[in-house]
């Protein structure tokens, strides 16, 4: 998946974003349209909304398992790096669920972005 499929894909997952994915310059890059997909992600963890939440990471997984290296190089760089920031905007246990229900291949990423 290049990353003309993966915003193809985030804008048929999320139809709220779709308008800000396909446009330009965020639809020809795999690293713009990671961040919106990471910031709609912040939003709903702002708005406590859990199951979306949920979703944008399976999404995110998805993505990553399917795409090449510039797609995955953006969702680690961009999608998990932002975890830092989701972190700081939930409580403790809110953060905790999230982890506790994150696809196994982020959670593993986002370890080892901790530890590197």
């Amino acid at each position: 998946m290049n990353q003309y499929e993966a915003a193809a894909e985030i804008a048929d997952e999320i139809p709220s974003i779709q308008k800000e994915i396909v446009k330009a310059p965020v639809f020809g890059s795999a690293y713009l349209c990671i961040k919106v997909l990471a910031n709609y992600t912040l939003k709903m963890i702002q708005d406590h909304q859990i199951r979306e939440v949920q979703h944008s990471m399976r999404l995110a997984e998805k993505i990553y398992n399917k795409g090449n290296q510039l797609v995955k190089t953006a969702i680690e760089n961009v999608f998990i790096y932002s975890f830092s920031a989701m972190k700081m905007v939930c409580s403790r246990q809110e953060w905790q669920e999230i982890q506790s229900k994150m696809p196994v291949n982020i959670f593993s990423i986002y370890i080892q972005q901790l530890h590197a």
